[in-house]
């Protein structure tokens, strides 16, 4: 027979790992704002192919340590970060782009009247004209960000763990049912 714990033990044990568990998301929330403050700029990128917006100067070079290997290597963006870190030190505009992030689809994003696109801003108004200024209860998704994970995935991802959680059921099951039957008598 095992012995019961006590529970004043238990609620011991809970609070440490409670705050084990604050401390751990205190360290972690500054090294995931200044990862944003980079995503932010490559964001600003992928957009147009230039950086429009006007951030802290190192934000940039956030931005481009954090750019993926293939898009450093094989597109202008770290050539343009540079450039939108450099006329930021001397208070100039945004330099314009020097090739197109996103062959294939031109004038996409440069046209105000574009209608494919919808005003997620909080209070604007979507596309079927309903103000958007109530709760919600998720941010909508932006599946065009640098740093969205692909819907499918998340999907196939859900179904792992659905089948890795029947087959674990199934197992403990029959471990039970292996325990509650006794052995012929011989």
């Amino acid at each position: 027979m095992t012995p019961v714990p006590h529970p004043r033990r238990i609620a011991q044990c809970a609070l440490v790992l409670l705050v084990a568990l604050g401390a751990f998301l205190a360290v972690a929330s500054p090294a995931e704002a200044a990862k944003a403050c980079g995503r932010q700029v490559i964001d600003d990128w992928y957009d147009d192919g230039r950086v429009d917006g006007t951030y802290p100067l190192h934000c940039y070079d956030d931005a481009i340590e954090a750019l993926p290997r293939d898009v450093r290597d094989y597109s202008s963006a770290k050539d343009d970060i540079q450039r939108a870190l450099q006329a930021r030190m001397r208070g100039q505009p945004a330099p314009p782009a020097t090739t197109d992030p996103t062959p294939g689809e031109e004038g996409r994003g440069s046209d105000p009247t574009d209608t494919d696109r919808t005003d997620t801003t909080p209070g604007g108004t979507g596309s079927d004209g309903d103000p958007g200024g109530g709760p919600e209860a998720a941010p909508p998704v932006d599946g065009e960000s640098a740093s969205s994970v692909p819907i499918p995935l998340l999907i196939l991802a859900g179904l792992a763990l659905l089948l890795v959680a029947g087959g674990s059921l199934g197992y403990l099951i029959r471990r039970y049912q292996a325990g509650r039957t006794t052995p012929p008598a011989v």
